[in-house]
């Protein structure tokens, strides 16, 4: 008479097998990437925030047409020098600065003409053309946040 065959025991989960430690070690390096680029994004995306929320303040703000046009052109500034920075756009005026706006969207569509890029140095600013200038950055803002 034979006896009856033994059943091995259960396996157990722990230690784990080398297979495993290289999957989870390759799943931490693959989640601390993936926040790692989040972060800088989030970091990158931060200018184009603050320069929403001043638009939607300039926006509703009822002021003179010059004025205005002054704070637009420092917002402008503020953000094409943080997209691009200071030594690209510090020194440019009138046309290059219109073509230099026009050259950071993504599109390379034509949001400003040099009417618009100087707006804040014209005498007697018409109120539509403040608004023309408004709803052109607003665009070209769009047009900033827009991924690639």
């Amino acid at each position: 008479m034979l006896e009856p065959l033994r059943e091995p025991g259960a396996v157990p989960w722990w230690p784990l097998a080398p297979g495993w430690w290289v999957l989870g070690a390759m799943m931490l390096a693959l989640a601390g990437y993936g926040l790692r680029r989040l972060w800088l994004f989030h970091l990158r995306a931060a200018p184009l925030r603050a320069a929403r929320k001043a638009l939607a303040q300039l926006e509703a703000r009822s002021e003179p047409g010059a004025e205005r046009a002054a704070a637009l052109g420092r917002l402008q500034r503020q953000l094409a020098i943080a997209v691009a920075g200071r030594k690209a756009s510090a020194g440019l005026t009138g046309h290059a600065w219109a073509e230099f706006l026009n050259s950071l969207s993504k599109s390379k569509a034509p949001y400003f003409d040099e009417k618009l890029a100087q707006l804040s140095y014209l005498p007697g600013i018409a109120p539509q053309d403040c608004d023309d200038a408004l709803d052109a950055t607003r665009r070209w803002l769009d047009d900033l946040e827009r991924p690639q």
